[in-house]
């Protein structure tokens, strides 16, 4: 195993006797519930952690993330965690959260080709067109994330 490996494993080690420690019982409390109110449909970015975001703690936010948060009929996998969040967890709340300078909506705001994602991103493309006038009247500096919230 690598050393980066090693490390990681190391620090997840760290945290869950730290976690342990802080507050005793936490991860026995956390296996015998997953009740959350909220469906989060975000980004996959990294510098992204939606229970960070708003708060909350593991089981209290079900969280769905891709590539610039895309949300389409076709999605197998979106829509089964949209099942699953509502049929079997009965959340309450769905919320599509975009976020600024996003790299994929970026990407296929100036059509920049980036592999097997641009299938992917050709949604959002699409919703770019929809908006293409509007889009259009506004400065180039706020294109993107003007497109963001549109997507």
């Amino acid at each position: 195993m690598s050393t980066e490996l090693d490390d990681l494993f190391a620090r997840n080690r760290e945290w869950a006797r730290a976690t342990e420690a802080r507050e005793p019982g936490f991860f026995t409390r956390l296996l015998q519930q997953q009740t959350p109110q909220y469906l989060w449909i975000g980004c996959a970015d990294s510098r992204v952690p939606a229970n960070e975001l708003v708060g909350l703690l593991p089981g209290e936010l079900f969280v769905h993330r891709n590539v610039a948060n895309v949300m389409v009929h076709s999605d197998l996998n979106a829509l089964s965690v949209v099942q699953f969040a509502v049929d079997a967890l009965q959340v309450r709340h769905i919320i599509v959260v975009g976020h600024s300078n996003c790299g994929g909506v970026r990407a296929a705001m100036t059509n920049r080709r980036a592999g097997l994602v641009d299938n992917w991103l050709r949604h959002v493309q699409d919703v770019r067109d929809a908006h293409a006038a509007f889009l259009a009247s506004l400065p180039e500096s706020l294109q993107v994330d003007a497109l963001v919230e549109l997507n």
